[in-house]
């Protein structure tokens, strides 16, 4: 399967502005192994696939003739500087998320397909 997803990578990481470092900081992953993705070295796994294009502000959906099916976001918390700045002491308490694990699918796809739709109509065509 070489040359499968190392151009993919590549092309939407840059369609965000991302360097490698960027991209592999906020997904959690080291920049050599993002480096060896793109270049086909190595083979992402279909968590860090998801995880990656889901950084990069993308949805990722597997299509089979009239079937569609989108994957699921990340697990919350995924980001490793998800409080950094650090909060302060009279900044007000996290909101409890509206979407969780228990939220039925039909409604996360609903909510992520509005994420994806207000991303949309905030980027810059190229």
């Amino acid at each position: 399967m070489a040359g499968v997803y190392g151009s993919f990578l590549r092309e939407i990481r840059e369609s965000r502005g991302l360097s490698q470092s960027q991209l592999a900081e906020v997904c959690g992953i080291g920049q050599p192994n993002l480096s060896a993705y793109e270049r086909d070295r190595r083979v992402p796994t279909a968590a860090t696939l998801n995880t990656i294009v889901v950084a990069c502000g993308y949805q990722l959906t597997a299509v089979a003739g009239p079937r569609t099916v989108r994957c699921p976001l990340p697990r919350v918390g995924w980001f490793p500087d998800e409080d950094d700045p650090p909060p302060l002491p009279d900044d007000p308490g996290d909101e409890a998320p509206t979407v969780t694990v228990d939220t039925p699918l039909a409604i996360r796809l609903q909510v992520i397909d509005a994420v994806l739709d207000i991303a949309s109509a905030t980027t810059v065509a190229r």
